[in-house]
């Protein structure tokens, strides 16, 4: 009996088994149908809305679109949300991939990176007249600045400005930190040079607003993948794309489709 028995139980656990294995194969390639985009949403060149046709626009926009045909799987994007809640519906899984992001320590511990696809620079931006000496980021510790809520400027400018306390106001768009820079509110702000200069370019304030020499941090541009989404699966597949994208040249045919 108790032979009979254990050759049924025996036969119940490995049915089970086949069936949960089964159901997971199944339930794993249903798991990313669709690869759910948000991020940026003035970001130039980089991500950004059209302001006409409210569209998503940028280089990580058409390089997502890019790598999801060569993954045959659709993207939703939506870069209607404010960016403080891109990261936080990144971090709990609510969406999959944000097109363009800096690393940093602090991110790395919730999000998955990409390999890079862009660099770019920040710079202090101050009103012309009222350049100010600027070689080393402890120069920045006698002004006020100001800098986008919700942003990153790479390890080294984030633990400087925390650690020295520098005196920096969090602002939700450029049009603000332009606006407190003219009326001399802050004495500078740091964006993302191409970012800032195309934006100063568009509204005429090119001879105005300049860009000190020296750069504050240089930092390379990645998507980024929730830990908590079942897409997480494709970061090496994206990551193959991106690669053979800088070789075959179609990545630089992308971005300079967006530098004219």
């Amino acid at each position: 009996m108790c032979i009979r028995h254990c050759s049924w139980q025996n036969l119940f656990v490995t049915l089970t088994l086949i069936t949960s294995i089964t159901l997971c194969k199944s339930l794993t390639a249903q798991e990313c149908e669709t690869l759910k985009v948000a991020g940026a949403n003035r970001w130039l060149p980089v991500s950004y809305l059209n302001t006409k046709t409210r569209q998503p626009q940028g280089l990580a926009i058409d390089l997502i679109q890019y790598i999801s045909r060569k993954l045959e799987i659709p993207l939703v994007i939506d870069l209607e949300r404010p960016w403080k809640r891109v990261l936080s519906d990144l971090a709990n899984g609510d969406i999959d991939l944000v097109t363009a992001i800096y690393k940093n320590h602090p991110r790395q511990a919730v999000y998955r990176f990409s390999k890079p696809y862009f660099t770019n620079q920040a710079h202090v931006f101050v009103l012309k007249g009222h350049e100010f000496p600027f070689d080393q980021l402890a120069d920045l510790e006698k002004h006020s600045g100001g800098v986008p809520i919700g942003s990153s400027f790479g390890d080294e400018f984030d633990t400087f400005a925390k650690q020295h306390h520098l005196n920096l106001r969090n602002l939700k768009t450029e049009q603000q930190l332009l606006g407190m820079l003219q009326l001399g509110r802050i004495d500078y702000y740091i964006q993302d040079y191409l970012d800032a200069t195309l934006y100063l370019k568009q509204f005429g304030l090119s001879d105005s607003v300049v860009a000190l020499e020296h750069p504050v941090s240089t930092n390379a541009v990645h998507f980024a993948i929730s830990r908590n989404s079942a897409c997480v699966k494709l970061l090496p597949r994206i990551n193959d794309i991106i690669i053979t994208a800088k070789s075959n040249g179609a990545l630089d045919a992308i971005i300079q489709r967006h530098l004219q």
